[in-house]
């Protein structure tokens, strides 16, 4: 990392923070603001917000954006501060019984620690997917212990079911340039 980057990420963290009854607190509580066709870098690696999708459950929601790398890459970043979790790769998985516990899927072993079922609010940009649609989500890691995510399509995409694995990230590991 260059000097200059030095600079910008401690010139970055003194202007996040916040004076509170006088006194200066490392509060971090500032929202990171993404939309479609923000960039900035994830990683010190470019990338374009091209697409955001909102998911509600019973218990919440939170949102995901679908970066555009520089290379051409596409990666969803999950939103709910203060967790990120960037998803460096998403693959087509047949439509099968995911139980919770161990499950083997691709020749990979999945551990299956949540499961629930999920709604697309809010779509923007080119999300691939549209609001109302039904997902039946399974969340745990696999054996290597990187973030797993299995989305179930309900409905009419009842044939799309999609793996995801990636890792949790720091918001210090984010630019957003606007």
């Amino acid at each position: 990392m260059g000097i200059f980057n030095k600079l910008r990420k401690t010139f970055d963290f003194e202007m996040w923070k916040r004076k509170k009854d006088d006194k200066t607190t490392q509060d971090l509580d500032l929202p990171m603001t993404f939309k479609v066709g923000s960039v900035g870098e994830i990683l010190n690696e470019e990338f374009e917000d091209i697409g955001q999708v909102r998911y509600e459950w019973g218990g919440g929601m939170w949102d995901e954006c679908l970066l555009e790398m520089k290379d051409g890459k596409k990666k969803w970043l999950l939103v709910d501060e203060p967790t990120f979790i960037l998803f460096n790769e998403e693959i087509s998985i047949p439509t099968g019984n995911i139980n919770d516990g161990w499950n083997l899927i691709n020749n990979r072993k999945i551990f299956v620690e949540s499961k629930r079922k999920i709604t697309v609010t809010n779509t923007g940009g080119y999300s691939e997917i549209k609001e109302g649609t039904d997902v039946q989500c399974y969340d745990g890691y696999d054996e290597g212990k990187n973030l797993s995510s299995i989305r179930e399509y309900l409905g009419k995409y009842e044939k799309n079911t999609v793996m995801r694995t990636g890792r949790k990230i720091s918001k210090f590991e984010i630019e957003v340039y606007g």
